[in-house]
């Protein structure tokens, strides 16, 4: 559960028997008990927005099932639940945006875009200032569909992880703060591994309501693969929303390797 969250960029609901936790486990067991291979990455998301009408595209239905199984999660939570929800999911603003977009029938390929965005984020200006029991029918259906999205991500980081088999891999401090490093043999050649920060991004589209797991500054993350003493050639892979998905990354990429099933 946590590794899935870390791998989305999302942060990981409280431990024990918390609503939340309960509930994306309730997502990620729909991806789980799905026939191998009848899902790829980004189809549920896809499923997601093609039910909230921002995409007309055909959707294997593996992920219409899915999407249609977490929109009925969503609506059958409490306004006190769908708050809870939305709290410990970290919903920013521009997803909140995006789920008044749908709501309100601004979303769609041939509308005004700066109208689109004026009355959902009018809707979310009201949302951010009203407590949830204040909430409307618009406030709380635009929540709702903000979350349909957000789920429908973190079933996808699931698929995206079950795609590959990672080599674990002996990770220390590297020479830098926020550096690791790693070394392994691939095909009688020693590589050395390093993942770091690639870039600081601008600011953060901040959660609506505080949550502490979420930095103010915001990174991205990158895996290099170095060579040995004979060669020179470096190789760069990013970027990641957090250190642990690239070092996800780099593990699998060096199975790949090592199977010969890609070449850097």
């Amino acid at each position: 559960m946590d590794a899935v969250c870390e791998l989305s960029g999302r942060p990981a609901p409280p431990r024990g028997a918390h609503p939340v936790r309960a509930l994306y486990l309730q997502v990620l067991e729909v991806v789980a008990t799905t026939a191998p291979e009848a899902l790829q990455p980004g189809d549920i998301s896809a499923a997601a927005n093609v039910r909230s009408g921002v995409l007309d595209v055909q959707v294997p239905d593996p992920s219409e099932v899915a999407a249609q199984y977490i929109e009925q999660l969503v609506d059958d939570l409490g306004i006190g639940d769908l708050s809870r929800l939305a709290h410990h999911a970290a919903l920013t603003r521009q997803e909140a945006a995006k789920g008044a977009a749908t709501v309100l029938g601004f979303a769609g390929p041939d509308l005004e875009e700066t109208l689109c965005e004026l009355g959902a984020h009018s809707l979310v200006d009201d949302i951010a200032e009203r407590p949830p029991h204040h909430w409307g029918r618009l406030h709380t259906q635009a929540v709702r569909a903000a979350l349909y999205l957000c789920l429908a991500d973190l079933a996808d980081a699931l698929i995206d992880a079950s795609e590959s088999t990672p080599t674990p891999l002996r990770w220390r401090n590297g020479a830098q703060q926020g550096q690791e490093s790693a070394e392994t043999c691939i095909s009688g050649v020693k590589r050395h591994i390093l993942v770091d920060r690639a870039e600081a991004l601008p600011p953060p589209d901040m959660p609506i309501w505080s949550h502490p797991d979420v930095a103010p500054v915001r990174f991205t993350w990158r895996w290099q693969l170095r060579p040995g003493t004979s060669e020179r050639n470096t190789h760069d892979c990013g970027t990641f929303p957090t250190p642990f998905a690239a070092r996800h990354a780099a593990e699998c990429a060096v199975t790949a390797m090592a199977s010969g099933r890609c070449d850097l």
